[in-house]
């Protein structure tokens, strides 16, 4: 078909279509035709159209549909890859899952959701972990030599897995996890006194009354006598005095409750016999006594509980009216304060208060004040403030010993400012000295913690877990709190090569060895 030809019926169709009334007769007269070939000739055009139309849908379809097969395609292949784990990465996972307290079979389960039936079989994860295990074992020998001579201050305890005991200690400043050794008997002093002949630079532990563990001490302290060096300060962990307190005060209290209920029972009896109109001979005598019972039972509660705040006002660092206190002042309060904890209730608590490591904590407290602050009015003035810094209700509110505390806080700023203008760098050291006089063993009980999380979920805890498990402890980094970003062994003061704790688990020995060994670079 010509041009000219597409052209008239293109006229056509626009006349027939879009023409007003009476075009379609002016132009048929105009062509010299007739109206019906006018619109077939715009029929034509219409039929032309939809056709051409219908095939360009089609063929924006058909592309269309192209595109997501191809694009299934090759998401099918990413994923066939994606899932395709190989041995070393599910050793990872499942030495990590066994280091998190989670147990094989469960590990297994979690991967055969990514891999499916590449899986490894438990067995095999069994094996691959146990080699991991070996591993940390052998790293932790290398490590532990470096760190043991950085420490100081240590935290111990026993954990019991069944009837075997697990020796336990951990650093409280950069809560390395120093010891988890699992005894295939009962535990013993030399058992501990063992572990302190490691730790040359140990100068302050902090424990429970644990006969085995203060037998370990009194060992230590005879070799360190025999060969001239500075004896081992032993603190007792004020955690369990004050929980054996308490429990005391608790029971005593209960018991009150019981003689008040017994007042009470015998009291509901003698007025019913009253309103009865019976005899009440005798009844009114073991009232009276049953009542005096429960106000003798009272006082001695109160008495009692009074005299144990005196006890935990004894077992901090500063007095009520903010003052550091003295192993003197604190040793006066218990003296007068423990003759009031008498009965059977209160042994426990007396048995730990009359121990001279109850009050060790203020020695240490003492020792490091005196070493980091010499000047004696630069030392009174930095631990009034650090008072008022531990005690803020004391300068609150508008009464005249509130309005004394905030005085003495301007006054002491004053002061430290006249001497040295870096004053705050100072406080600062102070109370860090403070921090470090540990008052409890809490921390190695966090640890404690994570064990008998695994205890849960495994019938046994071999030496094997625990080296796995304290190797990865070692070498997290924390993700939150004052330790945010660090590793324990980083706060330590070791510096290990990079790399997460999988990657430092496959270094060679002799690597890690030279990397500890080697002098830090200058700045």
């Amino acid at each position: 078909m010509g041009i000219l030809a597409v052209l008239r019926r293109l006229s056509s169709a626009c006349t027939v279509l879009f023409g007003p009334h009476g075009a379609v007769t002016a132009h048929a007269r105009q062509r010299h035709c007739s109206r019906q070939q006018l619109y077939r000739e715009a029929d034509h055009v219409v039929a032309d159209l939809e056709q051409s139309a219908a095939q360009a849908r089609c063929a924006a379809l058909e592309q269309e549909l192209a595109c997501c097969r191809q694009q299934l395609h090759d998401w099918q292949h990413r994923l066939a890859g994606a899932a395709a784990i190989p041995a070393e990465r599910q050793a990872e996972f499942a030495a990590l899952a066994q280091a998190l307290g989670v147990s094989l079979t469960q590990a297994h389960d979690l991967l055969k959701v990514l891999v499916g039936a590449d899986a490894l079989s438990v067995p095999t994860l069994g094996r691959l972990t146990q080699a991991a295990a070996r591993r940390a074992a052998a790293a932790l020998a290398i490590v532990d030599e470096a760190a043991r001579s950085r420490v100081t201050h240590l935290a111990a305890d026993e954990i019991y897995c069944g009837r075997l005991p697990i020796l336990s200690a951990v650093e409280p400043d950069s809560l390395t996890w120093l010891l988890a050794r699992r005894l295939s008997g009962p535990v013993t002093g030399a058992d501990w006194a063992q572990e302190w002949v490691r730790l040359p630079a140990l100068h302050y532990l902090v424990s429970d009354a644990g006969s085995a563990l203060r037998k370990g001490v009194a060992l230590e302290q005879a070799r360190r006598q025999r060969a001239g060096i500075p004896a081992l300060r032993h603190g007792l962990d004020v955690f369990h005095v004050l929980h054996a307190g308490q429990r005391a005060v608790r029971r005593l209290w209960q018991g009150v409750a019981r003689a008040i209920d017994r007042a009470d029972d015998r009291q509901r009896r003698y007025d019913r016999l009253g309103r009865q109109g019976r005899r009440r001979n005798g009844q009114r005598y073991w009232l009276e006594k049953d009542w005096q019972r429960a106000e003798q039972a009272m006082d001695q509660a109160a008495a009692a509980e009074r005299a144990w705040q005196q006890v935990r006002g004894a077992l901090t660092w500063f007095t009520p009216e903010g003052r550091l206190q003295t192993r003197a002042e604190a040793a006066a309060v218990l003296a007068g304060a423990l003759p009031q904890l008498a009965g059977p209730l209160w042994a426990d608590t007396r048995g730990l208060l009359r121990r001279p490591e109850a009050l060790a904590f203020l020695d240490e407290a003492w020792e490091g004040v005196l070493a980091a602050e010499p000047e004696p009015t630069a030392r009174a003035a930095l631990l009034d403030l650090e008072g008022l810094r531990r005690q803020p209700e004391r300068s609150r509110g508008e009464g005249p010993a509130a309005a004394a505390a905030r005085g003495v806080a301007m006054v002491a700023a004053v002061q430290l400012a006249k001497q040295d203008a870096a004053w705050p760098v100072r406080a600062e050291r102070l109370r860090q000295v403070l921090r470090r006089a540990w008052r409890a063993s809490s921390l190695v009980e966090c640890i404690n913690s994570v064990m008998r999380m695994q205890q849960t979920r495994h019938r046994r805890l071999t030496q094997g877990l625990l080296d796995l498990k304290r190797w990865y402890w070692n070498c997290r980094r924390f993700r939150r709190g004052q330790r945010k970003g660090k590793t324990p062994y980083e706060l330590l003061g070791l510096r290990l090569p990079e790399g997460n704790w999988w990657e430092l688990l496959q270094l060679p020995s002799e690597q890690l060895r030279q990397h500890l060994s080697a002098p830090p670079l200058a700045a």
